[in-house]
């Protein structure tokens, strides 16, 4: 079995390649698909299947000239990548909200030497920040939030053409940015104010107890009561979580489709 010459022409085409590295971009910093715990391998060639799928289905408005020259074509390619990297970054601002919840709450508790290995980023991370980054992703794919990547990423050839990201779409993209930076701010004040709140009265009642009592070890005493404390609460504030958690993919699409309409704008 052959495949059509034009088939393989198209495919080894600028145009192809430029499709394949914006989505190589979005792999490399979309989350659950970004870090060390899959391999580049696999990141390829889901960017290459992805490609191979996505390239038939595009306009010819949104595809350049097969005529490209070397240097135009590098600098093309450049930008695909960024925008890739842009729109995977977007999503992943969210979730980084969630994990720095889980470090507040985890450090509090009492557990600021009990560290994992994070398999995202090459560096420790608490265990509570753990758990509610893994209960974000088994929540986020549950509700098919991956679909707002493919969602995203089918809407950006419309909104940029593919060879037409400049420095005004960086720009717009990073103020778009900096305000999800401060949601995911808000948003992990939100998840860990509970837990924050509980232990900061546990350890004054510990201190005023210290004053009347001081003949006890309220230092190992303190450790155990904290983290007994702020775990209970952690389990009855378990729905709110869910609930925060659980707008995650809305909210998701939400975002990356404002930044591809703020990078639309900046590059008519």
């Amino acid at each position: 079995m052959t495949m059509d010459p034009m088939v393989v022409s198209a495919w080894s085409s600028p145009s192809f390649l430029l499709v394949l590295f914006r989505l190589g971009g979005l792999f490399l910093s979309a989350p659950i698909f970004a870090g060390n715990h899959l391999p580049i391998s696999f990141k390829a060639g889901l960017a290459l299947c992805l490609a191979v799928s996505l390239y038939p289905l595009l306009g010819h408005g949104v595809l350049p000239a097969r005529d490209v020259e070397p240097l135009s074509l590098l600098l093309s390619i450049m930008g695909e990548v960024a925008v890739g990297v842009v729109i995977g970054l977007a999503a992943r601002l969210l979730f980084v909200g969630i994990s720095l919840a889980g470090e507040m709450a985890g450090v509090q508790m009492g557990l600021g030497i009990a560290n994992v290995i994070d398999p995202q980023f090459p560096q420790q991370a608490s265990v509570v920040a753990q758990f509610l980054e893994l209960m974000t992703v088994l929540t986020f794919l549950t509700l098919h939030g991956h679909h707002a990547f493919l969602e995203a990423i089918w809407a950006s050839f419309d909104s940029i053409p593919l060879g037409m990201f400049s420095g005004a779409a960086a720009a717009g993209a990073a103020s778009v940015l900096v305000a999800l930076f401060g949601k995911s701010l808000i948003l992990a004040v939100k998840l860990s104010s509970p837990i924050m709140v509980a232990v900061l009265i546990t350890n004054v009642a510990i201190g005023l107890l210290a004053r009347v009592v001081p003949q006890l070890n309220f230092f190992a005493f303190g450790l155990t009561v904290t983290f007994v404390i702020g775990l209970l609460v952690l389990l009855v504030s378990f729905p709110l979580l869910i609930h925060l958690i659980g707008i995650s993919p809305g909210q998701v699409r939400l975002e990356l489709f404002t930044l591809l309409r703020s990078l639309s704008y900046a590059t008519r």
